[in-house]
C-alpha cells in the first residue's frame, strides 16, 4: 500500500497522465538528437565545423528551416533542419529514423541509464546515420547535451518570485568503487505571472546546512532577491539557510510533513481521530481564525492524553498556518511541498529499473532530461 505522503504527492497523476508525461520527456530527447545528428551530416558534407576556417571547406551554412516529423512517441513540430547556401544538403535522418525508430527509441531509453557515455550516444547515432559514427561526431553530440544541461543550470533567474519550494531527496550514485545514497536538493518557483519553473538542483551533503547554504547562494548568484513565501519541510538546515540568506523571509511549513510528525507521537488506536481533527485545522478551516479555533479545541482535548503530539503541533505553528494569509485559491498549492515532491517522483519512476546512477553527472543529466520539456500548469494570480 502507498503511504499517505505518496498519495498526497501523486494524487493528480493517473497512469495515463504519467505515461503522457514520460512520453513528452522522451520526445524532447529525440528532438535534440535528431537536430544534432543533422548538424553532423552537414559538417561531413561541408568538411568543416561551424565558423571553422579550413582550406577543405566545401560550402557555407545557411540557417535552418522547420519540419514536422511523426514518431512512435508522437508528432515533433518544427524540428530544425540545417541548410547550406548552395542547397546541396539533403538529410537522411528522417528516413533512417522512420525506418529504424524502434531501435533508436530503445537506445534512447537506455542512454541515460548508461551515464550518457559516448558508447551509448553512438548506439543512437549509428542507426540514424546508417553508418558507424566517427568518434568526433559522437563526442560532439555527447558534449552538446552535457553543455546544454550546464548552461541551463547557470541561467539567470528572476529577481522576485511569488512562491519558492525547497526540498531534497536521495538517489543512489556510484563514486569509484562504492555506491552511496546522495541527496539532490532542488528549488521550484512561481513567477509573478503565475508560471512555474524549476530554478535549480544540485547534489548535497546529507541535506546539511552548508549544502542548503550553497543551494541558496546559487539562486542568489543567478539573480533571486526575494520571494513572498518559501515552502519547506521542517528540517532545521533548510530553515536556517533561508533565514540566513533571505532575512525576514516568510516561510510555510509543509503540512503533510507536519501531520506525519504529529501522528508519529500518537498511539495507533487514536491516529484516525487525531488525523481527522488535524485535517480540520489544515484543510477544512475557512480562514486562519477558524483554524486557530480548531487548534485550541485540539489542544484542550488531547493535551491530557498525548501531550507530546500537542507540543509537536504547537511548535512552529505560525509557519504551518502561514498559507492562510495568501489567496484562498492558492492554499492547495502552497500548504505542502507536493509540487516539488512530484518532480522527485517523476525522476524516480523514470529511473526505477536502474537501481542506481553510475555517476553523479548521470544523475544530474537525467534530472535535466526530465525537467527540460516539463509543462507546469500556470497558477492563477490575483490582478
Amino acid at each position: 500500500m502507498p503511504t499517505e505522503r505518496e498519495i498526497n504527492t501523486l494524487y493528480e497523476l493517473s497512469q495515463a497522465d504519467f505515461q503522457l508525461y514520460m512520453t513528452d520527456r522522451a520526445r524532447g530527447l529525440v528532438r535534440v538528437l535528431l537536430e544534432e545528428v543533422m548538424q553532423a551530416e552537414l559538417t561531413a558534407l561541408l568538411q568543416a565545423q561551424p565558423y571553422e576556417r579550413s582550406a577543405k571547406r566545401r560550402g557555407q551554412r545557411n540557417g535552418s528551416y522547420g519540419r514536422d516529423l511523426t514518431t512512435s512517441l508522437g508528432r515533433l513540430e518544427e524540428v530544425q533542419v540545417p541548410r547550406d547556401r548552395a542547397g546541396q544538403f539533403q538529410t537522411r535522418v528522417f528516413e533512417q529514423y522512420q525506418r529504424r525508430q524502434g531501435e533508436v527509441d530503445q537506445a534512447i531509453q537506455t542512454m541515460f541509464i548508461k551515464g550518457l557515455s559516448t558508447t551509448a550516444v553512438g548506439q543512437v547515432v549509428g542507426p540514424l546515420l546508417n553508418d558507424a559514427p566517427s568518434p568526433s561526431t559522437v563526442s560532439r553530440i555527447f558534449h552538446s547535451l552535457d553543455e546544454e544541461c550546464a548552461a541551463w543550470r547557470q541561467r539567470p533567474l528572476d529577481a522576485h518570485y511569488r512562491y519558492i519550494y525547497l526540498d531534497g531527496t536521495y538517489f543512489t550514485i556510484g563514486y569509484e568503487d562504492a555506491y552511496e545514497k546522495t541527496p539532490i536538493l532542488a528549488a521550484m518557483g512561481v513567477k509573478d505571472n503565475g508560471e512555474r519553473d524549476v530554478l535549480g538542483f544540485m547534489p548535497g551533503d546529507k541535506e546539511s546546512r552548508p549544502a542548503w547554504d550553497e543551494c541558496l547562494d546559487d539562486l542568489k548568484g543567478r539573480g533571486v532577491a526575494s520571494a513572498d513565501l518559501w515552502i519547506t519541510d521542517g528540517g532545521p538546515a533548510v530553515i536556517g539557510a533561508v533565514e540566513a540568506k533571505f532575512p525576514g523571509a516568510k516561510r510555510q511549513r509543509c503540512v503533510v510533513h507536519k501531520i506525519e510528525n504529529i501522528l508519529a507521537r500518537v498511539p495507533k488506536s487514536k491516529q484516525e481521530d487525531v488525523r481527522n481533527e488535524l485535517n480540520r485545522i489544515f484543510y477544512l478551516a475557512v480562514n486562519r481564525d477558524k483554524a486557530q479555533q480548531e487548534v485550541e479545541a485540539f489542544t484542550a482535548k488531547w493535551q491530557p492524553i498525548i501531550p507530546d503530539a500537542v507540543q509537536c503541533l504547537l511548535k512552529d505553528l505560525e509557519d504551518c498556518l502561514r498559507f492562510y494569509d495568501f489567496p484562498k485559491k492558492h492554499w492547495r498549492s502552497i500548504r505542502t511541498n507536493n509540487y516539488i515532491e512530484r518532480l522527485f517522483n517523476g525522476v524516480k519512476m523514470r529511473t526505477h529499473s536502474m537501481g542506481a546512477f553510475r555517476n553523479e553527472n548521470s544523475c544530474l543529466l537525467i534530472f535535466y532530461a526530465v525537467i527540460r520539456s516539463m509543462h507546469f500548469r500556470k497558477l492563477s494570480l490575483p490582478a
